[in-house]
């Protein structure tokens, strides 16, 4: 019987020192836990900023075409600003046989109608622009006048990019 209880008090000593270890291995699991939701929590916010940056930035790439004697708008909104509007658009008058590929006028402007870019009587060109006021910007193509009797294919290749 002695042997029985010594056995017993040896089990019972086994199962309260397992039990003992085991529960401070779960609080340890617990704080590390939490630091690493503490670390995360960091990490989330530091990444916030560069997140809405990205989210913010717009590429415009389209193609369309411009009857003769008219204008084709062409609008994006920029969410934030200050920012860069980079690109490039070409015009092309060979699928109407015309003339030649010009357009009579390109202009880009901004939400209060300011000119930030423009260009006339050209087949071609390319703008760079700081974009100082949230809101939505134009392009405007014209196909337009005396020698603009045939339509006009436009592409349009842009990107905005917040600083």
């Amino acid at each position: 019987m002695k042997k029985i209880v010594v056995v017993l008090g040896v089990a019972l000593a086994l199962a309260v020192g397992v039990s003992v270890r085991s529960s401070l291995h779960a609080r340890s699991l617990r704080k590390q836990m939490t630091d690493l939701q503490v670390k995360l929590e960091k990490i989330e916010a530091k990444l916030q900023p560069l997140e809405a940056k990205r989210s913010a930035s717009k590429r415009i790439t389209k193609e369309f075409d411009i009857p003769a004697g008219s204008v084709q708008s062409l609008s994006f909104s920029a969410a934030v600003a200050p920012g860069t509007l980079s690109g490039k658009w070409r015009s092309s008058g060979e699928v109407w046989r015309g003339a030649d590929d010009s357009i009579s006028g390109f202009t880009l402007s901004d939400p209060s109608d300011a000119v930030l870019d423009s260009a006339f009587r050209n087949s071609s060109g390319r703008f760079l622009v700081k974009v100082s006021s949230p809101g939505k910007h134009t392009f405007f193509f014209e196909n337009a006048g005396p020698q603009r009797s045939t339509p006009r294919r436009v592409f349009l290749d842009a990107e905005f990019k917040p600083d």
